[in-house]
């Protein structure tokens, strides 16, 4: 079985751990990384590198077509939010039945956090009230406090916690840093008013969760992982302990319905003091969580090579150990010698 990690970059942990579910389901294969970054540091990790274009560039679906076949490749994850995007475009056809994907109109769906928060209520999943920046609320409406975050995109782009008096520096703030479902900068376009780049939540007093919410790989639900979070760097869990996930089970079935997805997606809750459940955000890959599920038992790459392959999942891989605290660090690795690297 051969395994495609693409746009893998800085997380060579995806590398190790796929090439230990090949090991886990018992059968002979390969890990390759493709990244458009030569000196990416998972590419010592792997079993072999594929040097690959940016997503933006014309060439990139005969890129990604080419490598599917020269490399023989039974399975392909992404890490990346455009790269996923890419994906989901691509036609319902053969050649691209390796790629962990959603369908194009779901993908729309979940990378829009305001039509995201509208699919969600209309299933019965709990979210915030949700506002575009062109519609605020009225004082009538809301009095606050509120969250401003962009409407598309990740990397916490556009995040400022606020109450009603500062809402409008916040919504002129967060214009410089929001962009389109494409990536362009909010002020660097003429389609939209910025600031319906910009969604604003009721704010959630309480303490926050994060799920990885595990479906096969055609999209019936599996299982949810749950942890605490502790802190945070650069808009992604940094130290989390991993909690029961029981109580979140209901949730994660109702965001399975509302948002089919194959495999795993990452999803941010609040629980507030009377132990509500809302849904803040979701990404449709492995997330910068799911590290923590993984340090405490739980195997998701397993699933994935278990799923592809037709084969009986162990339950063990989607329960966790509660109470693992654990915490990211910084790591070095040489990713070229005797003058391989891009830059040598």
């Amino acid at each position: 079985m051969r395994i495609l990690l693409s746009s893998v970059g800085r997380r060579p942990y995806l590398v190790r751990w796929f090439r230990d579910a090949l090991k886990s389901n018992g059968v002979d294969g390969a890990v390759l990384a493709a990244d458009v970054d030569a000196n990416a540091p998972s590419r010592p990790f792997a079993d072999g590198f594929v040097s690959a274009p940016k997503v933006v560039d014309p060439g990139y679906a005969s890129w990604l077509r080419q490598t599917l076949v020269e490399h023989d490749i039974d399975l392909a994850v992404s890490i990346n939010d455009f790269e996923i995007s890419t994906w989901a475009t691509l036609p319902e056809d053969r050649a691209w039945a390796p790629l962990v994907r959603l369908d194009a109109d779901t993908q729309r769906l979940v990378e829009d956090k305001f039509a995201t928060s509208q699919a969600l209520v209309k299933a019965g999943v709990p979210s915030p009230v949700t506002w575009l920046g062109t519609a605020p609320p009225s004082a009538e409406e809301a009095a606050g406090p509120f969250v401003t975050k962009g409407r598309y995109g990740s990397a916490s782009r556009g995040l400022r916690f606020i109450d009603r008096a500062g809402l409008v520096g916040a919504l002129e703030e967060a214009s410089g840093e929001v962009t389109t479902r494409q990536g362009v900068p909010a002020l660097q376009q003429g389609e939209v008013p910025p600031a319906e780049l910009i969604v604003i939540q009721e704010r959630i007093d309480g303490v926050e969760y994060g799920l990885d919410v595990v479906c096969d790989l055609e999209g019936r639900y599996a299982g949810v992982l749950a942890r605490r979070k502790i802190a945070m760097r650069s808009g992604e869990t940094d130290r989390a302990v991993s909690v029961d996930a029981a109580p979140f089970e209901s949730i994660a079935r109702g965001i399975a319905e509302a948002i089919p997805h194959p495999g795993t997606i990452d999803v941010d809750v609040f629980v507030d003091a009377s132990g509500d459940i809302y849904v803040i955000d979701i990404n449709p890959r492995f997330g910068g969580g799911y590290p923590f599920s993984h340090m405490a038992g739980a195997r998701v790459p397993e699933c994935y090579v278990a799923w592809t392959l037709g084969k009986e999942l162990d339950p063990a891989w989607l329960r966790c150990r509660s109470d693992v605290v654990a915490g990211k660090f910084v790591e070095i690795a040489a990713t070229s010698e005797g003058g391989t690297g891009a830059d040598a």
